[in-house]
């Protein structure tokens, strides 16, 4: 069983922000790094998921909100993603988020096949050159009794939060429902790691829909959980 998010490791915004400013200002690869974490901070897509993005995967209207098709994959030793089977997954990309990629499309010249994040070099980027940029951010950034802590510890904390403030916005069950296939988990799992999200509100009404979501009222049809991370 997947373990409770623990609110110590959620990122406020102006932390978010200054954590991946920060690693914008890298001299290699620190523009693609800055890209590839507001994917998995603004979309809530697994470190993996983001990585095996290509141009195509992404809808990137010239306004507004677009789309990200998240296509099935495992990961394997090297981080390196090969395609499985089962359900794109279609995830909502803000227009904050939209306009980061369109950018990074524009700066790279890259083509419908290429993939979303590479180093500079055209190679992939590997999870211990992300890992170490964003521990050497929160070195740069937070106090020192923040970097002691457990606060964004992981790059996946910044999914988590992601998850968590969308959590925040959504009390019905329907929408809750619609959140866990974007977050590509089940209702259930969502329950299981965020219960500080499922506190009982003032509202019956909303409260009962709280409890309803969180025993996945939308019924066996739905697409096998995954892992929340």
């Amino acid at each position: 069983m997947a373990a409770v998010v623990d609110e110590r490791f959620l990122l406020s915004d102006r932390q978010r922000d200054d954590l991946l400013d920060r690693i914008g200002q890298c001299p290699r690869n620190g523009r693609v790094l800055r890209v590839f974490l507001s994917s998995v901070a603004l979309a809530a897509l697994r470190p993996h998921e983001a990585l095996a993005l290509r141009v195509r995967d992404a809808n990137l209207p010239d306004q507004g909100a677009g789309e990200l098709m998240v296509r099935p994959g495992r990961l394997r030793s090297g981080d390196e993603v090969v395609q499985g089977v089962g359900v794109v997954r279609v995830v909502p990309a803000s227009p904050e988020l939209v306009e980061i990629l369109k950018a990074e499309v524009a700066r790279r010249g890259l083509g419908p096949e290429d993939l979303m994040f590479t180093r500079d070099d055209g190679r992939p980027l590997s999870g211990a050159v992300y890992r170490r940029a964003w521990h050497r951010a929160r070195e740069a950034v937070l106090e020192p009794q923040e970097f002691s802590s457990p606060l964004g510890r992981s790059v996946s904390d910044l999914r988590d939060t992601c998850i968590a403030t969308w959590l925040s916005g959504h009390r019905a069950a329907w929408d809750i429902s619609n959140l866990a296939d974007r977050a590509g988990v089940s209702v259930s799992a969502l329950a299981r790691r965020f219960p500080h999200c499922f506190q009982p509100p003032a509202s019956a009404e909303v409260s009962n829909a709280l409890i309803e979501a969180a025993f996945d009222i939308a019924g066996p049809e739905r697409a096998p959980a995954h892992a929340a991370r």
